[in-house]
């Protein structure tokens, strides 16, 4: 009964996301990104980001640099949670390496892709509800790295 109640509660949450956007470049390499690495992801957040991939309207790659969450990235939003605003870029897991990025691949960067300033989103994380709000995004001052090119 209990999950019956979890997947109609995330079912029904799902369907009141905001609508989100994606470019075709990016949208690619998460649908890769997922591919590869499904054995040594959490399936609770695969499968978020997956939802969250398949839901976006998806846009040309030349869509405005600030217009909405991108991978590479800088975003400035709210975190509901910890109860402050954050500055940090959204990155591939492999750059992920300081505090100023977030992975893709953690529920905060699931939930950031996509979205514009002013749009806010809520999931449910382990049971636990998280909400944050999308203040600024802008293109990152630093350059995407190469491991972030998709191969043919």
């Amino acid at each position: 009964m209990t999950n019956m109640v979890t997947s109609t509660a995330e079912r029904i949450q799902s369907e009141e996301r905001p609508p989100i956007v994606l470019t075709a470049l990016d949208r690619n390499r998460l649908l890769a990104l997922l591919r590869t690495a499904v054995m040594t992801i959490d399936a609770g957040i695969a499968r978020f980001l997956g939802e969250e991939i398949a839901r976006a309207d998806i846009a040309p790659n030349d869509l405005a640099s600030n217009s909405v969450v991108r991978m590479g990235c800088e975003v400035k939003f709210i975190d509901h949670s910890a109860a402050r605003i954050r500055c940090a870029e959204l990155v591939f897991p492999e750059d992920a390496w300081n505090n100023h990025c977030i992975s893709i691949l953690s529920s905060i960067g699931s939930a950031l892709i996509g979205l514009g300033p002013g749009q806010s989103i809520r999931w449910t994380e382990q049971g636990r509800a998280r909400s944050l709000a999308v203040l600024e995004v802008r293109a990152s001052a630093r350059r995407s790295s190469p491991s972030q090119m998709v191969r043919s």
